[in-house]
């Protein structure tokens, strides 16, 4: 039985080296030179202050030297980066990155001041970010086919990024001192970006199958070569040994994974070790147990490969949500024991290695979680499922994928949850999804050859096509949103419009006609104008004149006021009003009329209730219908006494537009939803799910309220990857605590 040491490299096949070296130039190139652009910046704010201090060295001509150069620096700049990786694809052309003599004549004193700048801007990036730097260049180095890659022919190198600066300044006419603080406020820039450029780096080279186990020898702690125990299986590092990871792994992630592995070490500690064997049957108190046969990486490795030929055949049975089931960890064991014996491996008790064994219930777990919950059906649950083999080959080769948020096979995954997610093939464009979704998982099941550079090439065609639909949701996302606060803006425009007529007219009893004129035809009129002019507008003010010419003359009419006496109403302004309703030409003027005929009947001594005249029935406008249907949740609203709690209302009203939660659609459908929309005239949150769609309006205290009851909750993390290993963590400490 062969074991894999920490130094065993599995077999890949040769990367694309061209097409490897144009992602690592495009990655590298996205940070440096926006870097350069903010140091360049800030030495212009610098020479501009000194300038205005009287300073003549750093005065306004080197103000005016560098801002007519600083574009010409840039290009040069890039132009240098893009021959140093020209160099790497060419070996046979090698083009200088340098402008600098090679002669052995002694070096002028700016000359030497340049040459310290470029040392110590050197020094500083790999004091920062040592280990990174050291796979970087290994592996950049094993890429372009050399042993050995010096620091000044690698354009990883911090070395090289120094020296090309020198290069980019060289043709300049910058005075000596400005290209010193030039260095200097590089070196601020670029050590801030250059950890995100090395883990990205790493990552992609990685995923090509370039050197995944490669370890750092900077820093390496006094127990970098000891022997591997059960603290080194608990540590996150990113192959089968104990390797010390990039320093630029994210402090959250590389936390969340070491207490993944505790909780799933301290779970087995407390049901007893391993007492189920590799068949998943439970070990019998008292009873004698059977040689353990342990099995190596190699051996694990082949077996799943074999299972994934067998993945057509469903070789795992279907689950359904929320059903009593075995866990996919013991499912898994049991399958790895039955195809352990198609290869001829011998033992009826088999084991993992350890840290095989952390990676496989690890992803079984984080299996265990996306079908059992409810956000799937069962036919997407059967998608997702027939890719757990493929992952579990992954991690046992690479557990940087429980690290990193930017490893293909996670992204792939993620991926392929949004295309799901609330997907029920409903439409046309909904299942075309679904079978690019299948053509997906078949091409992984297929041609996945422990080359993780498969998952980065379906991941970007899945997302490629889903482009074109993700377009339409925007569309549609957008529209819901344009919906929403126009209703916003309306009802706070008839809010708005009702307390002012209210306000004018005061405990006044008008006759039909007059209160029908009033809350229709004038409170329509001004809510159009307070929308599209604004209060307070000459129309506004023309509108609220009119009506308060209509009142005063309704007071002299009620006081039985000669009708010479009584106040001519504004026909003009009244057309005006009507004319916002429909309601012109003869219809306006027979509706005039009726209120000039109620004044009359007042003044004759009629009872305002008793007035028979009421507004033309045909210039009554019946309700606009809505412009699209309401959405099918319930919000608990209007309710003065909701029931919730103090920290998920807080948590709730920290939710902010992008943010992603779990709405519960039926009893047994929950789907994803995001804040698309938050009112700034009500604080209300519109969520809409992933084709766009508005379901749902509440305010924070609502969506507390609905937590309570169940029927909305918050995703811990930012991606389903994230969010399903805090759910396992969850169920590792539940399942810890009932023991």
């Amino acid at each position: 039985m062969s074991f894999r040491s920490p130094t065993d490299t599995p077999h890949q096949p040769p990367p694309d080296r061209g097409r490897l070296l144009d992602s690592l130039q495009k990655q590298m190139l996205e940070r440096v030179l926006p870097a350069l652009d903010r140091a360049l910046g800030k030495v212009d704010d610098y020479l501009f202050d000194r300038s205005q201090q009287g300073d003549e060295e750093f005065g306004l001509m080197a103000l005016r030297d560098l801002r007519r150069q600083r574009g010409q620096i840039s290009r040069r700049y890039d132009d240098v980066v893009q021959t140093g990786f020209r160099n790497l694809r060419n070996a046979s052309e090698w083009f200088p990155v340098d402008g600098r003599k090679s002669d052995l004549s002694l070096l002028s004193e700016q000359d030497l001041e340049e040459q310290l700048a470029v040392e110590q801007l050197a020094d500083s990036l790999v004091r920062l970010h040592g280990p990174s730097v050291e796979m970087a260049s290994k592996r950049i180095a094993h890429v372009a086919g050399r042993e050995d890659l010096q620091a000044q022919d690698n354009p990883l190198a911090p070395a090289f990024l120094s020296a090309a600066l020198r290069a980019a300044l060289a043709e300049s006419e910058l005075v000596a001192g400005v290209r010193i603080v030039v260095f200097k406020f590089f070196e601020r820039e670029l050590g801030a970006v250059l950890g995100a450029a090395y883990e990205r780096a790493n990552t992609l080279m990685i995923a090509a199958g370039v050197l995944p186990e490669l370890r750092a020898t900077v820093k390496v702690s006094a127990q970098a070569h000891a022997p591997a125990g059960p603290q080194d299986q608990q540590a996150p590092t990113p192959s089968h040994g104990q390797v010390q990871l990039p320093a630029q792994v994210n402090a959250v992630d590389q936390a969340m994974f070491g207490n993944l592995l505790g909780l799933l070490q301290g779970w087995r500690t407390a049901m007893g070790g391993n007492q189920a064997d590799a068949e998943g049957g439970q070990a019998q108190p008292g009873a004698q147990q059977a040689p353990v046969t342990k099995l190596g990486s190699s051996e694990l490795m082949s077996i799943l490969s074999l299972m994934q030929q067998d993945m057509p055949n469903t070789p795992l049975p279907p689950r359904e949500a929320g059903g009593n089931h075995r866990t996919l960890a013991d499912q898994l064991r049991q399958e790895v024991a039955q195809n352990a014996r198609k290869l001829g491996v011998a033992g009826d008790n088999l084991h993992l290695d350890g840290l095989d064994e952390d990676a496989v219930d690890l992803v079984a777990l984080l299996f265990d979680v996306l079908l059992d919950g409810p956000q799937f059906d069962a036919n997407i649950r059967r998608k997702i499922g027939r890719m757990l083999v493929p992952y579990v080959k992954v991690a046992v080769k690479d557990r940087r994928m429980f690290l990193f948020k930017e490893h293909p096979a996670r992204r792939l995954l993620n991926t392929v949850a949004e295309a799901c997610e609330g997907n029920h093939g409903d439409a046309p464009q909904e299942q075309a999804l679904l079978n690019r979704v299948d053509y997906t998982i078949d091409r992984l099941v297929a041609e996945f050859n422990e080359d993780v550079a498969i998952f980065e090439t379906l991941e970007q065609e899945l997302r490629s096509y889903m482009a074109q639909h993700r377009k339409r949701f925007e569309l549609a996302e957008k529209r819901a949103t344009e919906a929403q606060r126009g209703r916003e803006r309306l009802d706070l425009a008839r809010s708005a419009v009702a307390a002012e007529l209210m306000q004018h007219r005061g405990e006044r009893e008008l006759p039909p006609v007059m209160d029908e004129f009033i809350g229709r035809h004038v409170s329509h009129h001004l809510t159009q104008v307070m929308l599209r002019d604004g209060h307070g507008s000459p129309r506004h003010e023309q509108a609220i004149q009119a009506v308060d010419r209509l009142l005063l003359a309704f007071d002299y009419a009620e006081v039985r006021s000669p009708l010479e006496e009584l106040p001519t109403l504004p026909r003009a302004q009244f057309e005006a009003i009507l004319s916002s309703s429909g309601c012109t030409g003869d219809t306006a003027q027979l509706a005039i009329d009726s209120l000039q005929d109620a004044l009359i009947r007042l003044t004759a001594g009629e009872r305002a209730a008793d007035n028979p005249n009421h507004m033309p029935e045909q210039v009554i406008l019946p309700e606009p219908k809505a412009v699209e249907p309401e959405p099918q949740l319930e919000v608990v609203a209007g309710n003065d006494h909701l029931d919730y709690e103090g920290t998920m209302l807080d948590r709730m009203r920290k939710l902010q537009v992008g943010s992603w939660l779990q709405l519960a659609t039926s009893a047994d459908r929950v789907e994803p939803a995001k804040v698309s929309w938050i009112s700034p005239i009500s604080s209300r949150l519109l969520l809409v799910n992933r084709r766009g769609i508005r379901v749902l309006v509440a305010s924070a205290e609502e969506l507390a309220a609905m937590a309570k009851l169940g029927k909305v909750s918050l995703r811990e993390g930012d991606s389903v990857f994230d969010n399903a290993m805090h759910q396992v963590a969850d169920r590792l400490k539940n399942a810890a605590s009932q023991l």
